[in-house]
């Protein structure tokens, strides 16, 4: 990938390899938690697994838990930039696409992205680590939000907009996370805003008595 205007290729050659290397301990981490639990498996033995040092692996991570968790990248710019100026759609419906964007793209750069859907079916207890992200997430969101509506960043509608997608978005990973068929996440995100939208539709207005 290309950097980006004012950024040396150096610095995206080292970003680069720092990401493949979070991937490489990530990847290992599921792996170890999959196979014995991630009660019995301790941060020396992700490190060994990786072939990283103890404290390469807490320069990546806090936690044997938060390891567990494949990287998620902010969504692309063009999908970023679609957000902020398609105005043919709700703003919900374009943060539904804004999310479905970025959890494919998560998808497409990191291989452990649904070996960690059935790490976690069996280990709940890495959901205090993902409602972090989520929370991160939110004020991401709300930034943007109010870049599109062009409002202030601390607005009370960008932030209640951005908490009530990030609320859909726990359904949507929760029903992913007990899902036994396989379906993607991204397709649980569209269901779960689809619902949302269904629910809130006008229902048409009933025949007057004759």
């Amino acid at each position: 990938m290309g950097g980006s205007a004012g950024t040396a290729p150096g610095a995206d050659r080292t970003e680069d390899r720092r990401r493949e290397l979070r991937s490489v301990i990530s990847a290992a981490a599921v792996d170890l938690v999959i196979e014995r639990g991630l009660d019995a498996v301790t941060v020396d033995e992700i490190a060994r697994a990786a072939n990283v040092s103890r404290r390469t692996f807490f320069n990546y991570f806090p936690s044997k838990a938060a390891a567990c968790i494949p990287d998620t990248p902010p969504a692309g710019r063009e999908a970023v930039q679609e957000f902020l100026s398609d105005r043919s759609v709700s703003t919900m419906t374009a943060l539904a696409r804004l999310m479905w964007h970025q959890v494919s793209n998560a998808r497409r750069r990191s291989g452990a992205f649904d070996r960690f859907h059935d790490m976690w079916r069996r280990e709940p207890g890495v959901r205090t680590q993902v409602h972090e992200i989520l929370a991160i997430t939110e004020k991401e969101l709300a930034h943007l939000v109010a870049r599109r509506e062009g409002r202030a960043p601390d607005s009370v509608e960008a932030a209640t907009v951005a908490a009530a997608s990030i609320a859909i978005l726990r359904v949507a990973v929760e029903r992913w996370r007990t899902d036994e068929s396989g379906s993607l996440l991204e397709h649980r995100i569209r269901e779960a805003f689809e619902a949302v939208a269904d629910s809130v539709t006008t229902p048409d207005a009933p025949d007057a008595p004759g």
